[in-house]
């Protein structure tokens, strides 16, 4: 499977998602227009928001991550509700003094 065919979500410093793929589309079935500046809460499942909060208030560009760049087994919750366990694979970038987060979510 190629990395295009691979759902994609991006968000900015603040959570919010700037940014979904065709194949994110596809595979939770949420409409674009419904994600685009939401916060990534709706995504998430209830159980994962706290510690999701915590990492991401924690991350530190000079510190080494136990989550960018390692894969990681977790649910992703699609637009009917439901929740499908998905391959994470996470990265940062650091562009005009702002950091964006994007994540492969590959469905298992």
């Amino acid at each position: 499977m190629s990395m295009e065919n691979i759902p994609f979500v991006m968000v900015n410093d603040l959570g919010l998602i700037v940014f979904v793929n065709s194949s994110f589309i596809n595979s939770f079935g949420w409409i674009e227009d419904n994600v685009i500046g939401q916060t990534l809460d709706l995504v998430l499942p209830e159980a994962f928001r706290m510690s999701h909060h915590l990492a991401f208030s924690n991350f530190s560009s000079s510190a080494p991550s136990e989550v960018i760049g390692h894969p990681l087994i977790l649910k992703t919750r699609c637009a009917d509700g439901s929740e499908i366990d998905s391959e994470h694979y996470i990265i940062a970038e650091h562009e005009s003094d702002k950091w964006f987060f994007g994540a492969h979510l590959k469905p298992l």
